[in-house]
């Protein structure tokens, strides 16, 4: 059984952000926190968003 992806959009940003950070690999949810920057009015390639993840350190 495949297991079942969280909804990403019932997360906080916080949320999500750390979701990608453990899962870096899923383009869903990588899409997911692109999509809720861009309706923020924040720009930049999905590549310029992942190098930021990795400066970031947790909370």
């Amino acid at each position: 059984m495949i297991p079942q992806k969280p909804n990403f959009d019932q997360m906080t940003t916080k949320q999500l952000r750390a979701y990608i950070l453990a899962h870096r690999d899923d383009e869903d949810a990588i899409h997911a926190m692109a999509m809720r920057l861009q309706n923020e009015g924040k720009t930049g390639t999905v590549d310029e968003f992942l190098e930021h993840l990795k400066q970031q350190t947790p909370e």
